[in-house]
């Protein structure tokens, strides 16, 4: 029996970027039947998904930080 595969969304970035590539590597290879290939790309999406919102979460906390950052110094500087 296949080990079940780890929910994307409880999977840090860098665990669903490791997972990613392991499956492009895979697909790359031409070694995997259609109906493998199919569940492959379908896990793919959703690991691409979770790292697309891991990534915006990480951009909206760093413009927040910045732009704290920006009213702090005008706060100084008045």
């Amino acid at each position: 029996m296949a080990k079940a595969l780890p929910d994307p969304e409880e999977l840090t970035y860098e665990e669903a970027l490791e997972a990613l590539e392991a499956i492009v590597q895979r697909a790359e290879s031409g070694e995997l039947p259609l109906e493998e290939a199919m569940a492959e790309h379908a896990r793919g999406e959703a690991l691409l998904k979770r790292c697309r919102a891991l990534l915006d979460g990480a951009e909206t906390q760093l413009r927040s930080f910045d732009q704290s950052a920006t009213d702090a110094s005008d706060e100084d500087s008045a």
